[in-house]
């Protein structure tokens, strides 16, 4: 019984080590993969012209009804002025939402000046809230096209 005992608990714990959840983040990049609801091409860094797509993935169900994604000049220590928001309802069925935009000046994704709304390079800090509660921020730069 002792030998039964230890192997089933070898056998799950072996089992919840495979198993893992996905952890809070903020992920920004230029490609996205909608069969995978996955974006692609991950960075902290990218120049004006870049595509930029932003991903807020839980690792859960949401477990609030609206989430608020809102766009700062600066960075995570020196927040400065709000350029912009986009509140969207989310249901518990979710756990990732994807922010991108169509590009108005040519086919394909909003580059990072459009989606961040920025005329010139600098620091911007993202922070995703879930019902008025921050839940993430991370800080991106974008830089002078080369």
């Amino acid at each position: 019984m002792k030998k039964w005992f230890v192997a089933f608990m070898a056998a799950m714990a072996s089992l919840f080590a495979g198993c893992s959840v996905e952890e809070t983040a903020i992920v920004c990049g230029r490609e996205w993969n909608p069969a995978l609801d996955v974006v692609a091409d991950t960075m902290s860094e990218f120049e004006m012209r870049d595509p930029l797509i932003v991903q807020f993935r839980y690792g859960k169900s949401f477990d609030f009804s609206m989430l608020k994604t809102t766009f700062y000049e600066g960075t995570i220590a020196h927040k400065g002025e709000k350029i912009w928001d986009h509140e969207v309802a989310v249901s518990d069925k979710q756990w990732v939402y994807t922010l991108q935009g169509k590009s108005r000046h040519h086919m394909g994704v909003m580059t990072a000046r459009e989606l961040c709304r920025k005329k010139e390079p600098g620091p911007v800090v993202i922070e995703v809230s879930g019902d008025g509660k921050v839940l993430l921020s991370k800080q991106i730069l974008l830089t002078k096209n080369r």
